[in-house]
């Protein structure tokens, strides 16, 4: 979810030539020159225009606070009190789910990069149907699949088969477990691809996933895993990072949002993390790996007089770095970990 004040969605729009921060289908009508409805229309970060009636603008202020609901701005005060969690678990839950702005912006979502991995995702799952060859394997699709399919096992990964730290990410156990990492990923992840970049948040996510597996192999190597959980994990923990590099120069209001959203957040993630079947290894090195390269992207946030603003991305990065290559060399015909075993 983000949060932004009046006078940030002024600077986002001054600095991309008045289409908002990035994304956006074409510049908007300026929200800040006077409008035709009751308080005018405004610009979400998306570079939309919401529908002029829908939230009334009368009285806003450049310090408050509004939260970008799927392609909608909509000021905080104009929630009540049980609109506000749904909007931070369900943003497009808010306002009419079918309106023009909201389509675009759906439109939009999917040309991201999160967007593009959720597509590639939803295709290879229909992909693991079809090998399987069984209507049941829409809910449970065989091991035996997975493991063809490139799921991470270790006795294979110490043979070599070091393609097998990545290509867990592209595959889900069954339905369930896709609309889980897809719905969460698309709610949580392009919101932050929208604030941070492409670049950025693909460097993360793919490293946080290999990263959640690298530790899989270490602590569950005789578990098949898969999913994209490990990677989700990773934008979760850079966000986390990013926020407390912004810490000191954001509102009351918005810390305590902030601090509302990461609960809930963190309340939904780690009881799914504890569920059945679950690896929990890759879900923390996920994490972890995402926190640490989010404090060495985020070190220029912290003040100038502090150590990691100097030297945070060198020694966060390099961290990451020596953290995968060493394991990968122990991995190398590891006998412990099933190598020459049938």
């Amino acid at each position: 979810m983000v949060v932004r004040t009046m006078d940030d969605i002024r600077k986002e729009r001054e600095a991309t030539g008045g289409t908002g921060m990035g994304g956006g289908m074409g510049a908007a009508a300026n929200p800040f020159g006077g409008g035709a409805a009751a308080g005018g229309n405004y610009t979400t970060a998306g570079g939309y225009t919401p529908i002029p009636d829908q939230h009334s603008m009368g009285g806003v202020g450049p310090g408050d606070v509004f939260i970008d609901a799927c392609g909608e701005t909509v000021p905080v005060a104009n929630l009540s009190p049980w609109q506000l969690p749904m909007a931070m678990c369900c943003p497009c839950c808010i306002g009419d789910p079918c309106s023009q702005n909201r389509r675009n912006w759906y439109v939009a979502q999917m040309q991201t990069f999160i967007g593009i991995v959720t597509i590639l995702q939803i295709l290879v799952f229909i992909l693991e149907v079809a090998l399987a060859a069984e209507w049941s394997a829409i809910l449970d699709v065989p091991s035996p699949v997975l493991a063809v399919m490139g799921g991470k096992v270790a006795p294979l990964i110490a043979a070599g088969e070091y393609w097998r730290l990545v290509t867990p990410i592209m595959l889900h156990a069954g339905l369930f477990h896709l609309l889980i990492n897809c719905f969460t990923q698309c709610m949580f992840g392009i919101q932050l691809e929208r604030e941070w970049g492409a670049a950025q948040i693909a460097i993360i996510y793919v490293t946080s996933g290999i990263y959640g597996n690298v530790l899989s192999v270490l602590f569950a190597p005789q578990a098949l895993s898969i999913g994209c959980s490990g990677a989700i994990f990773g934008l979760f923990g850079a966000q986390v990072a990013y926020i407390t590099g912004m810490w000191r120069s954001l509102g009351d209001l918005q810390k305590k949002m902030l601090i509302l959203s990461l609960g809930l957040s963190f309340i939904f993630i780690f009881a799914f993390s504890f569920s059945v079947g679950v690896d929990m290894s890759a879900h923390l090195g996920g994490f972890i790996c995402g926190m640490v390269m989010g404090l060495a992207y985020f070190s220029h946030l912290w003040a100038p007089d502090n150590w990691w603003y100097h030297h945070g991305k060198v020694i966060g990065f390099g961290m990451v770095a020596a953290t995968i290559i060493i394991p990968a060399i122990y991995f190398w015909h590891n006998e412990e970990l099933g190598y020459g075993t049938d």
